[in-house]
């Protein structure tokens, strides 16, 4: 009998201390929650709007793809993101720099061109030296994949004449990446 007295005195001293703890648990959850979504990465990839048929190399946007640049420019522009876009990176040819000038131009950013040779680098140096921003990539439909899923593990595909697709990829710090398909 005074077994059972002895165990009935001392579990009501464990109830208040359970208390604290489970608060301690669900604040550094919520702590942590608020981190991740201040931590994300917002990465836009596009493909270059439509260029010229021709024999150069590297062709100019042609008429429709100038309009495409613009609306591109009008939609990042308009969906204003808490603090806008922060950097623009488009691959070293003409068109996929033309197709970024407008909204650079609207935003008053410059255009980091991206050599092919380290195009495989620009996912990390996304990752590392943009943590937290609102970025745009301007790349062609071989490179836009490949840099889709160097930053989110998800394969994805374009058609040669597919331009107008958009692939906004979210980054977090500690929770899975999503990536969302729309067109513009």
């Amino acid at each position: 009998m005074q077994r059972d007295l002895d165990k009935l005195r001392r579990r009501p001293f464990f109830f208040p201390l359970v208390l604290p703890v489970l608060l301690f648990i669900m604040l550094v959850m919520a702590a942590g929650w608020l981190f991740d979504a201040r931590a994300t990465t917002v990465v836009f990839v596009v493909r270059h709007a439509e260029v010229e048929q021709g024999a150069d190399p590297d062709p100019p946007l042609s008429l429709e793809g100038q309009e495409r640049a613009i609306r591109l420019a009008r939609v990042l522009d308009h969906a204003q993101p808490v603090r806008g876009i922060d950097a623009i990176f488009a691959s070293e040819y003409r068109r996929t720099h033309q197709t970024a000038t407008p909204l650079s131009e609207v935003l008053g950013l410059p255009v980091n061109l991206v050599p092919s040779p380290i195009w495989d680098e620009l996912a990390r140096r996304i990752k590392r030296g943009h943590r937290g921003e609102y970025v745009l990539v301007v790349g062609s439909a071989t490179t836009v994949p490949q840099l889709v899923e160097a930053l989110s593990g998800e394969k994805v595909s374009m058609d040669d004449s597919e331009y107008d697709a958009m692939f906004v990829i979210f980054v977090p710090q500690i929770s899975k990446t999503k990536v969302v398909r729309v067109q513009y």
